[in-house]
């Protein structure tokens, strides 16, 4: 409470300035003219009245979003990945547009590295697991040879009749469930559809949004009234520059975790270190989940190859890795870029966990930071990676030509401005 009530407080109060001087004014009038229930209600419960059914009716409306966006979340969660995407991606994109480039290829350039980068890590953990696969084979089936020969002759002094049971017994099940078994492995099909789909539906969006986004956001700039784009565009490009400072610095973090992990499993004698690497940083995009499906996936690698105690070695290196981004590289590069409490991303991780599963915990810090950055935006404060923290004098801008008065707003805060879309006045 106390982290968003800091920077809003002195907007409610110069929005509310005239509704004080309203409510000082019923109290002075003769009692006779108003009704008696607002002669006899005192100023602080009525204050706290009109706020809490404005709270109200901004709940239901966020109730209502958040069903619709559920219901079409197959649409929602690709458009979301998009804006990341796109904020990642628009310091490219407006480089090469400063060096004459169109627009769609800027944009498109952009996309194709996105890609080429993905495939290329997928296809060196690819390469790197087929060079090693007999030694990963040779070596599996030895541990598993090993593993029952503890059972037989170690302390739990388990008899070769007790495991064809469990055997015979896990035939039975598997047997007594196969239609079920089926139906999963249907819907594992059909659910790889899907992401296929919203994965085309992603790199789309992300592509209109490098190339048409000043115009977007001159068209939303067209269609609201002069008195609100005064202060949604300031608080709208507050957010956009607090998501793309997020962006980056999260890449930064995810090379840096995969980087430990590699030497880690260097040093452990591993030869899949270039695999954990590769791993490790596409799973760090996804706080907490992500880091520890790298590190059970890394400590059941080095338990295959190297044995178990180099595996639970591999653990603690996991560890110390999550500790050291939690309390060094978070503070430093997240909290740099955007200015968000530890406190305030563990809530908004675990909240976005509960609702929404693996994408709300992968949006959960996006979105925080993304409001963070809308509330000081509105107070005309912006974050900037070469020179920090500082107040900003938003200057004067027109959008689409419909506008002849001087509006103080700022040039487009969605990716792709420069453009031209907009015209700034001094």
């Amino acid at each position: 409470m106390i982290v968003c009530y800091v920077p809003i407080y002195p907007y409610a109060e110069r929005i509310d300035h005239h509704r004080w001087e309203d409510m000082s004014a019923i109290e002075q009038t003769d009692p006779q003219s108003v009704s008696d229930d607002i002669a006899l209600t005192p100023i602080w419960l009525r204050v706290t009245a009109s706020w809490g059914w404005r709270l109200i009716v901004l709940c239901g409306v966020m109730v209502i979003v958040w069903n619709i966006g559920t219901k079409l979340s197959q649409l929602t969660v690709p458009l979301l990945i998009a804006l990341l995407i796109a904020a990642g991606f628009s310091p490219l994109t407006d480089f090469l547009g400063q060096h004459r480039w169109p627009r769609w290829a800027s944009s498109a350039v952009s996309l194709l590295l996105l890609v080429f980068a993905v495939l290329g890590l997928l296809a060196i953990v690819g390469a790197q697991i087929a060079s090693q696969w007999d030694e990963l084979v040779s070596t599996a089936t030895s541990g598993v040879s090993s593993l029952i020969n503890w059972l037989f002759t170690g302390p739990l002094n388990i008899s070769q009749e007790q495991v064809n049971g469990w055997i015979n017994q896990a035939t039975s099940l598997v047997r007594q469930y196969q239609s079920q078994i089926a139906g999963a492995l249907t819907s594992a099909g059909g659910r790889i559809g899907a992401f296929v789909a919203g994965l085309l539906t992603c790199l789309t969006a992300a592509f209109f949004f490098l190339k048409d986004g000043s115009r977007m956001a001159a068209a939303f700039g067209k269609v609201i009234p002069d008195h609100v784009l005064v202060k949604v565009e300031p608080m709208a490009r507050g957010g956009w520059t607090a998501l793309a400072s997020y962006v980056r610095a999260a890449v930064t973090v995810a090379a840096i975790d995969g980087v430990g992990a590699g030497i880690g499993a260097l040093a452990l004698g591993s030869n899949l270190w270039v695999a954990i690497i590769a791993m490790t940083f596409i799973c760090s995009f996804v706080p907490i989940i992500g880091a520890i499906t790298a590190a059970t996936l890394s400590a059941v690698v080095v338990l295959v190859t190297l044995g178990p105690v180099k595996a639970v070695i591999m653990v603690v290196v996991f560890i110390a890795v999550m500790n050291i981004e939690a309390n060094v590289l978070q503070p430093l590069l997240l909290g740099r870029a955007v200015e968000i409490h530890p406190l305030l991303i563990l809530l908004g991780i675990t909240a976005g966990t509960i609702l929404a599963g693996i994408p709300g915990a992968l949006l959960a810090i996006p979105a925080v930071a993304f409001v963070t950055g809308c509330v000081r935006g509105a107070e005309g404060i912006f974050i900037d990676d070469d020179r920090g923290r500082r107040k900003a004098h938003l200057p004067r801008v027109r959008y689409g030509g419909r506008r002849t008065g001087k509006t103080p707003t700022s040039p487009s805060t969605i990716p792709g401005e420069g453009e031209g879309q907009s015209t700034i006045e001094s």
